[in-house]
């Protein structure tokens, strides 16, 4: 089994990482994936604007930028397999050197620096960012197929490369290419960005990877050590004269060529209705929202909800008046809502605040004629599973309710409501049901009907 490490750059299937500053030695290992990009390192700032990296971190960043390139060259040396991550080339000044010419006040003088600089070699790049990209080098077709939803190039190759493996849709711009070095066995393999630290959750109150972010692990793994045997198997053999592309093959081959094209036309076709099949699932899993989140998320997914029941949903901005629902159904009713979601208490009185508020300046508009209707969406214990929660609203929330007319409306019930409509989206007696509710339900909590097949509502709060 091959080892393999990643620099300054997370794998969840990935056993061995190196942070940057670390100073470790890559020839323990068979196949190394590089992040360039830059740490964070102390800075200076200066009055009249501006920062550069401070003295002592200089020479640290120094220090590590002269240890890795030695490491990637002797790396390469001993034949091993460099997948270099095409992040943003990033230039930043460090202090080199201070003079004070007057008591009190600091003069640096100061150079350049850029995270390009680890490489043994210098190319050229310059920042470009896009996700439009194609592979002309067949080794890494899997490789593409499998990662060309989260690739996206950050820089654009100006240096001559010794095999281009990406290039832009476009234009033709090198974004991804392989180099060998003169007396320098090894691999270093150029690829275009990709990222996966954002595919965490959070599973009792510890921050994991994702189903999807181990999957994708595991296909760099299986990729990287076929294209790495494929590397090391093409040094092993003599390389194509050029006059190769001219000669005639056996018929066979451009039957299998014709055949690879079709499976890999196939395939596309494949993913493409994956991706759509993805983006459905995610947009019916936004709803689970209403169960436990708060902040814009909740707000959005009460809106699409309360849309799936048959309202219009609006926000309004105008000045400092702010808000998030205007809610209008067929009969012109019309209502102002305001969410509050709770980690481990009840919704308290304290959002009435901003729904009295919002109420009053609606109302003062022109074009208002009478004042609208609250409703106070409340999310409470909402990291507590459902059936286990406690009041989702406190006592004085319901009094203050009763004295405003204010509907009051658990998510976690307004989630039952969505899914019933999910799977029955054409039943249109069960949504005009739910609006009655919600619009004749004054200063408790709405208590909404259930489908005829389901057993009775309990609204009890």
């Amino acid at each position: 089994m091959k080892s393999i490490v990643t620099v300054n750059f997370e794998l969840p299937t990935i056993e061995h990482y190196a942070d940057y500053k670390s100073g470790q030695s890559l020839l323990d290992y068979d196949i190394i994936i590089f992040d360039p990009l830059f740490p964070y390192f102390d800075r200076i700032h200066f009055n009249s604007g501006g920062s550069c990296i401070s003295l002592e971190s200089s020479r640290r960043l120094l220090d590590t930028i002269s240890h890795w390139k030695n490491e990637i060259k002797e790396a390469l040396k001993a034949g091993k397999t460099i997948f270099f991550l095409l992040n943003s080339y990033q230039n930043d000044r460090m202090a080199t050197g201070t003079s004070s010419p007057r008591k009190g006040e600091n003069n640096y003088s100061t150079a350049d620096v850029n995270n390009y600089s680890i490489l043994p070699i210098e190319i050229s790049v310059r920042n470009g960012k896009g996700k439009k990209i194609k592979t002309v080098n067949s080794n890494f077709k899997e490789f593409y197929e499998a990662f060309k939803e989260i690739f996206e190039y950050q820089v654009i190759i100006n240096s001559d490369v010794s095999s281009k493996i990406f290039i832009t849709n476009y234009g033709d711009n090198v974004v991804g290419g392989l180099i060998k070095l003169k007396d320098l066995p090894g691999n270093l393999v150029l690829l275009p960005y990709f990222d996966l630290s954002e595919m965490t959750e959070e599973i009792d109150g510890e921050c994991v990877w994702t189903a999807e972010a181990l999957r994708l692990s595991n296909i760099v793994v299986s990729q990287v050590v076929s294209i790495d045997n494929s590397l090391r198997s093409e040094a092993k053999s003599t390389p194509k004269p050029s006059w190769f592309e001219e000669i005639t093959l056996p018929a066979q081959v451009v039957n299998i060529d014709s055949k690879i094209d079709d499976l890999d036309n196939k395939i596309a076709k494949i993913q493409t209705q994956i991706k759509k099949e993805r983006q459905k699932k995610a947009q019916l899993l936004k709803y689970t929202n209403l169960l436990f989140e708060n902040g814009e998320l909740l707000e959005e997914t009460i809106a699409e909800a309360l849309q799936l029941i048959g309202y219009t949903v609006e926000n309004f901005r105008d000045g400092d008046l702010e808000i998030d629902h205007i809610i209008v159904g067929p009969n012109n009713v019309r209502m102002i809502g305001e969410a509050e979601g709770k980690d481990t208490t009840a919704v308290n009185i304290s959002k009435f605040r901003q729904l009295e508020s919002n109420i009053n300046e609606d109302f003062e508009r022109d074009e208002v004629e009478e004042p609208a209707k609250g409703i106070l969406f409340g999310n409470g214990f909402r990291l507590t599973k459902p059936d286990q929660r406690e009041s989702q609203f406190t006592a004085k929330c319901l009094t203050n309710a009763k004295r405003l007319g204010t509907a009051l409306i658990r998510t976690s019930d307004l989630y039952d409501v969505v899914v019933h409509l999910l799977n029955h989206p054409s039943d249109e007696v069960f949504k005009e049901k739910c609006r009655d509710a919600i619009e004749k339900t004054s200063g408790e909590v709405v208590c909404f009907p259930k489908p005829e097949f389901d057993k009775a509502a309990k609204c009890s709060d």
